[in-house]
């Protein structure tokens, strides 16, 4: 096929196909069970979907993909209804399967889309390779000889240029690569293309020295390469392109709308196709995310409309009560015998009257307008939601192949059970899950399973079983990995540990079992001895938990010895914009996603007491756990409400059955919120789920519930090397920069303390220990250098860190800063890039940042 015209077919063709493979997967191990238990249609549906991948392979000319499948329908074509498929033949046909997707990532990539081991494959598909050997050859000469054709091509446009770094290993590289399509040729029994390419390596040689003679070699360069091209063309076997150009203009693409790569609907014939390609379009990945984007910023715009309408209600009422007050005057002065001043009065007041009408019907269209974009943002949100929500099944289905392939090398019986498939989520929760649970999965069969020697040695099955499900949880889903193997071993990953130096023998020691069980969640972290094919990397379960984490979940694990392991990742079930409950713990406020908050209470002294050293709080007859908020988040310990015998505010939060009470100051308000990343430099600080914007303007920090609720476990809390973050001093006279920069640290986990100028922060740091200062230069009574040489010459707070922050960027003024005594020196403008942050982590001490 022309390759222009598969280029612009291949994203439609790589997602039907993607979605057919599956389907096939499927339904090839539904042949292997019983007859009385598959679907009614399950054999003649396989066929039909089959038949389809190897007729649209076919019209584009993927010989490879082509004869890979249609080795499958002639193993599936003496099998009758009630048949089933001998375990070798399922084994063939899934590795057929996985030679296609390896040649669709190709494709992908923009390479030939080239099956590897394709002969035997169909040897194992009990079909000989249909094509002679010489013409075999000639098709893997022209795969290679259009892939070295490429670089060639390039290599000549790299010559052409003004500027080639080095312009005769450009020349010498170019000259072997056609060289080597010349031996190739020839061993192919290709005369033609061997001349061709030798023709191409001496044009090469000629275009070394530049100049004019490098110009004329590059034309007869340029027209060789041009018939090499059609070589090439030649050298394939025959392609029927004109039937399979025909049949593509004349098929409709057999689509649904979309919600990813990979689409949510089959299309086994054409008939069908037909029959919904009026009311369906297929809708790339980007788009919809661009529009998930958009949506979400309209939500958020439609929070900051409420609050200008609720601005214009608020100035109408005060417009009201200037005109009363001067309407008093008025009649005031009218009493007292009145004057000029009254009739100015007067005109003044039926002006006001006339712009208080305005103001009111302006607060009117603007309240209108704010619910039409409430509605509009609403059923909008709602749309896409559902269209980006498609069933678990798509990223439980394709896990039966690799439990098979990875059971089989590893030659142990497992049983896959698969539960939740109809639950729905967010696509892109579920392409970002696919990953974290394959690891999850081969990590139960190869480290918690235990070979059928081992399961019978205890009185175990043979048939290990490991079950994969998907639970819904009000706003949220978990997805379950669980074995009845081994049981995780705390005593083994402790050892570990220290092994790979991850920990001291004293640290590990101490850690408790629960502690130990989540060390294997650290990266490069393997209790395998050995690289195997499976394990061994150090690759896999960090992978998980970053992933939970980036997408606002968390990861646990339990076990129980010799009776096997779970893994729960706790998610929301849509990163769309949701619903933040705005919560204030000192001068600090931030959000908590609302699904993760069951209720708002307030606490008597006498609702809570201690339990073996808990502090507990009873709510509806149960101890629950109690906490402030503001220790759990790393800001300073304030004294509580309670503790001085007034009534608390706590809010309940609730991850699966799991229920924690913290201690907050107030509930701010609610509102809607779209949670943005926070990077790659926060992305260690586990209790921050991302930040938010509020209608107001002002960015908060979105707390992580999952990881809240994770963090107050008594095993967790209980961690003898749990350490306080470091408090820090912002000085700034400037009231806006000095909260900036005070928000930006306390999003990043760090206590801070302000002050207005020099003089404010040298007494506090009299009374108050803090292990870095930020200061601004220019400041009234005490400035920034004059307080960097005042901590430096002091006895006990010389090693105390400054950072000097400035707009002042001349060499003498960083130099002059930097003589005082000043650790880092940062332009004010460097500060929202991310700088500031960096220079704190380098200067703190490293246990502390």
């Amino acid at each position: 096929m022309d390759p222009q015209l598969l280029r612009s077919i291949w994203p439609v063709f790589s997602a039907e196909t993607r979605e057919q493979i599956q389907a096939i997967g499927a339904k090839v191990l539904g042949l292997e069970g019983p007859s009385h238990e598959r679907e009614a249609d399950l054999l003649p549906s396989l066929k039909r979907l089959v038949h389809s991948l190897k007729g649209s392979a076919a019209s584009l000319g993927l010989d490879d993909i082509e004869q890979v499948v249609h080795a499958i329908e002639d193993g599936l074509a003496h099998i009758r209804t009630d048949d089933g498929l001998p375990r070798d033949a399922v084994e063939s046909m899934l590795r057929g399967l996985s030679g296609i997707e390896a040649a669709m990532a190709r494709g992908d990539a923009g390479q030939t889309p080239q099956v590897d081991g394709l002969a035997g494959l169909l040897k194992s598909l009990g079909r000989d390779v249909v094509m002679p050997e010489s013409t075999a050859v000639l098709s893997a000469l022209a795969v290679k000889g259009l892939e070295a054709l490429e670089l060639l091509e390039a290599a000549l446009g790299a010559l052409c240029s003004p500027d080639v770094p080095d312009r005769a290993a450009v020349v010498r590289k170019a000259m072997e690569r056609a060289r080597g399509l010349k031996m190739q040729a020839l061993e192919a029994g290709s005369a033609r293309l061997a001349t061709l390419s030798e023709s191409a390596a001496l044009g090469f040689a000629r275009m070394e020295p530049g100049g004019d003679a490098a110009s004329l070699a590059a034309s007869e360069v340029a027209g060789t390469l041009v018939d090499l091209r059609g070589q090439l063309e030649i050298e394939r076997p025959p392609q029927a392109v004109a039937r399979a150009v025909e049949t593509l203009r004349a098929a409709p693409v057999p689509v649904a709308v979309e919600n990813g790569a990979s689409g949510v609907q089959q299309a086994p014939v054409q008939q069908e196709a037909r029959a919904s390609t009026d009311h369906t379009v297929r809708v790339a990945v980007k788009t919809l995310d661009s529009l998930a984007l958009q949506v979400e910023l309209l939500v958020a715009g439609r929070s900051q409309q409420a609050r200008r309408s609720e601005s214009y209600r608020a100035l109408s009422d005060g417009t009201h009560e200037v005109l009363r007050q001067l309407e008093r005057a008025a009649s005031e002065l009218t009493l007292a015998g009145g004057g000029a001043a009254l009739d100015s009065l007067r005109s003044g007041v039926a002006l006001m009257r006339t712009m208080q009408k305005r103001l009111l019907e302006v607060s009117r269209e603007a309240h209108r307008d704010s619910e039409q974009l409430a509605l509009v943002a609403q059923v909008a949100r709602d749309d896409l939601r559902d269209l980006r929500m498609v069933p678990a099944s798509q990223l439980l289905e394709p896990l039966r192949r690799t439990v098979r392939e990875v059971s089989a090398r590893l030659n142990k019986d497992v049983a896959l059970e698969l539960a939740g498939g109809e639950v729905r989520l967010d696509r892109r929760i579920l392409d970002a899950l696919k990953d974290p649970l394959l690891h999850l999965v081969r990590n139960a069969i190869d480290h918690g399973l235990e070979t059928p020697d081992e399961r019978r040695a205890v009185g175990k099955p043979e048939t290990g079983r490991l079950t994969v499900r998907v639970e819904p949880r009000g706003a949220r889903i978990a997805v379950v990995v669980e074995d009845d193997g081994y049981g995780l071993s705390p005593e083994r990953v402790r050892a570990t540990a220290v092994r790979r130096g991850l920990l001291t023998e004293d640290a590990a020691a101490k850690l408790s079992d629960a502690q130990a069980a989540r060390l294997v969640f650290q990266p490069g972290f393997s209790t395998r001895e050995q690289v195997t094919a499976t394990s061994g990397r150090g690759v896999g379960l960090d992978v998980v938990q970053a992933t939970a984490a980036r997408l606002q979940g968390s990861v646990d694990v339990e076990f129980q010895a010799g009776r096997g392991t779970r893994f729960t990742v706790d998610l929301p079930l849509t990163l769309a914009a949701a619903l933040g409950l705005l919560v204030r713990t000192g001068t600090t406020v931030s959000a908590i996603p609302s699904d993760s908050v069951e209720r708002v209470l307030r606490l008597t002294p006498d609702d809570v007491g201690t339990v073996a050293g808990r502090v507990v709080a009873r709510v509806d007859g149960s101890q629950l756990t109690f906490l402030p908020l503001a220790e759990a988040i790393g800001l300073p310990r304030l004294p509580l409400a309670i503790e001085s015998g007034r009534v608390q505010t706590a809010a309940l939060v609730v991850v699966g059955g799991d229920k924690v009470l913290y201690a907050i100051d107030e509930v701010v308000g609610q509102q809607e919120i779209v949670v943005r990343s926070l990077g790659k430099h926060l992305q260690s600080v586990r209790h921050l789920a991302g930040a938010a914007v509020l209608d107001d303007g002002r960015v908060v920090p979105v707390l992580n519930a999952p990881e809240l609720v994770r963090a107050a476990r008594p095993e967790t809390r209980s961690m003898a090397t749990e350490s306080r973050r470091p408090r820090i001093l912002v000085c700034d006279d400037a009231l806006t920069t000095r909260f900036a920069m005070k928000s930006l640290l306390e999003i990043a986990g760090f206590p801070v303390v302000t002050a207005a100028d020099g003089e404010e922060a040298w007494g506090i740091l009299e009374r108050t220990s803090c292990q870095l200062v930020v200061s601004d230069w220019q400041m009234p009574r005490l400035d920034g250098v004059g307080l960097a040489r005042r901590i430096k010459s002091h006895p006990t707070l010389h090693s105390t860190p400054i950072i000097l922050v400035t707009s002042l960027d001349s060499p003498e003024d960083r130099a002059a800063g930097l003589e005082a005594g000043a650790d880092g020196y940062l332009v004010k403008r460097e500060v929202e890039r991310g700088r500031l942050l960096e220079l704190v982590r380098q200067l703190l001490p490293a246990n502390a940042a």
